[in-house]
């Protein structure tokens, strides 16, 4: 009987097109990671197609990721733990090299290195994303953006998962940068959106997770947030990301005035879902 290395939780909403990408990486059905997909309020496939890659499905009708994230701890039985979001795919190896480290200590979350495929976006995305990962808050021991792991102790700062807009925001907030790691080695592919206009609607999404979070009474991120003084520093020095920068900037303008507009109208930001990139490969 396989050890388990640890345990991942998936909350997937209609991932029907997209979750076979993701488990058929993590691999479920080696035994020695405890894959959870929780299906929530889904009207697709999602389920049985979990089910064919070896994963244990907890279904629930009540929508929601935070509480597919409670149901799937609920359903879990190892630490370290990992959080992957459906449409995000990393490679069980390298996911098991993260869990690894958690249980060695003394990091108490950590993440693979983020890789981000703009293979099938259009230009002004592929712009936007030259720059994004450029950033200190991306290449300095990232957590989140789709995939993060905690050990039991790291689980432990705290209980139900809140209902805010942006889990990662608010774990990312939990740990100082010596509590966290980007593993060495490893990495983890995000697909963004193929379009300008989906750009935008996801980062405006994500701009709000963070002002909810400041304007809430949750913990400060501990050295989490955006440096812009060390961010210009480094993208000074490099020319090649230069004429990417106007992209960047106006997208960074834009949803941060829609995500401002939002909260300070109190209403509760749209989902924002994109589907853009949640397309079944081709056969």
């Amino acid at each position: 009987m396989n050890t388990l290395r640890g345990s991942v939780v998936v909350p997937a909403h209609d991932e029907g097109a997209v979750i076979d990408r993701c488990l058929r990486a993590l691999r479920p059905g080696e035994g020695d990671l405890e894959v959870v997909v929780v299906a929530n309020a889904c009207t697709d496939d999602t389920a049985e197609r979990a089910r064919a890659h070896g994963a244990r499905v907890v279904e629930t009708a009540v929508p929601g990721k935070a509480n597919a994230l409670d149901l799937g701890d609920e359903a879990c039985t190892a630490f370290p733990r990992a959080y992957l979001d459906a449409d995000v795919s990393v490679d069980g190896d390298d996911l098991r090299r993260v869990l690894d480290v958690l249980r060695e200590g003394p990091a108490l979350a950590a993440a693979p290195r983020l890789r981000v495929d703009v293979s099938r976006s259009s230009w002004p995305v592929r712009a936007y994303y030259r720059v994004w990962t450029a950033l200190p808050y991306v290449t300095d021991d990232l957590i989140g953006s789709g995939l993060y792991a905690l050990s039991r102790e790291g689980r432990d700062r705290f209980g139900r998962f809140p209902d805010a807009t942006g889990d990662d925001t608010f774990v990312r907030a939990l740990f100082a940068p010596g509590e966290r790691v980007s593993v060495p080695g490893t990495t983890f592919t995000v697909h963004p959106p193929r379009t300008l206009g989906a750009l935008v609607a996801i980062k405006t999404r994500a701009r709000f997770s963070v002002a909810e979070h400041v304007a809430s009474a949750a913990p400060a991120v501990a050295g989490g947030g955006p440096r812009p003084a060390s961010a210009a520093r480094r993208l000074a020095r490099r020319p090649g990301l230069w004429p990417s920068l106007p992209v960047y900037a106006a997208v960074g303008l834009l949803t941060r005035l829609r995500a401002r507009r939002r909260l300070s109208a109190g209403a509760p930001v749209a989902w924002d879902r994109d589907t853009t990139s949640r397309t079944a490969p081709a056969a």
